[in-house]
């Protein structure tokens, strides 16, 4: 199932919304709206189709893709990625999808590479054999792209010649669109409408999340705003009083999205092996969300 939004502000992603705002965010989402990103990635043909577009290289073949994946450092800075693929000659490829503006967003990059080759370079191995690691960042306004469609940081010597080493880092453009195959590609991320997207491999994955993982998350969070709802009604009811209804929506309507967090926390315990404190901090929980899910869970 796709993964929650987990960039979310202020009060906490659960803060409350009517069915019909849901339904409404559901149909603006697109490929850099993390819960689709998530979903969307899993698919090993669809990445492989977008990395061989952005490196030119039509013969690569990936063999695994995960989302999500962390690289812990107990000395240091840990990382999580937002899709980590391997190919059959053992190079990796990271993935990221780019929202907000980031003063440091190269600087990122070029550390995700280095904690990519620090954690899978094998022992007693020489250096000629290290993996080669690219990076790939699809920037929704475009900043280090230098108004291009697509800007590479490659390690070049004073004659301006390719090193052949070092992290491989591209930028690609969210802002502009044209009809080479890269700039379709950025065209369809910023696309929430299959029927309207320029190319095919995309738009196909694309209409099955659609279909199937965002409206599975729908007719979840639907069923427990009924809930709530129903709750809300059922004590204010029994209350007998104008008050005791209106008291029994609120409480209602906060216990259904407390059963809401839980499950999700749940399932991001589940799905990605987290402990309580760390799928929290994965959805961005609010610190008063952590505290009932906390007396809830435990």
């Amino acid at each position: 199932m796709a993964k929650i939004p987990r960039r979310g502000k202020g009060k906490g992603l659960y803060s409350c919304f009517t069915e019909e705002e849901l339904r409404e965010a559901y149909d603006k989402m697109t490929i850099f709206s993390d819960a689709v990103a998530n979903a969307f990635f899993r698919d090993k043909e669809t990445t492989q189709h977008i990395i061989r577009t952005v490196t030119e290289q039509d013969d690569l073949v990936v063999l695994q893709v995960k989302t999500q994946k962390r690289i812990e450092n107990i000395l240091g800075h840990s990382v999580r990625f937002d899709v980590l693929a391997i190919d059959s000659e053992n190079n990796y490829y990271n993935i990221e999808i780019q929202n907000a503006s980031n003063d440091n967003l190269l600087a990122r990059a070029d550390f995700y590479g280095a904690a990519i080759k620090m954690r899978y370079f094998e022992k007693h191995k020489s250096y000629a054999n290290m993996p080669r690691v690219y990076v790939i960042f699809f920037v929704k306004d475009g900043r280090f792209c230098d108004n291009k469609l697509i800007n590479r940081y490659f390690m070049r010597d004073d004659s301006y010649r390719d090193s052949g080493v070092g992290t491989r880092i591209y930028f690609i453009n969210g802002r502009l669109h044209d009809d080479t195959p890269i700039g379709k590609m950025s065209h369809d991320f910023s696309c929430n409408d299959a029927e309207k997207m320029k190319d095919p491999i995309i738009a196909r994955q694309f209409t099955t999340i659609k279909q199937e993982e965002l409206k599975e998350m729908d007719a979840f969070t639907q069923e427990v705003l009924t809930r709530g709802k129903r709750l809300g009604l059922e004590y204010g009811e029994k209350r007998g009083e104008r008050q005791g209804r209106i008291k029994g929506k609120i409480e209602g309507k906060i216990e259904g999205k407390l059963e809401q967090l839980k499950e999700m926390t749940r399932r991001i315990m589940s799905n990605e092996n987290k402990s309580l404190e760390d799928a929290m901090v994965y959805l961005q929980l609010s610190e008063d969300e952590k505290g009932l899910v906390r007396k809830a869970m435990t």
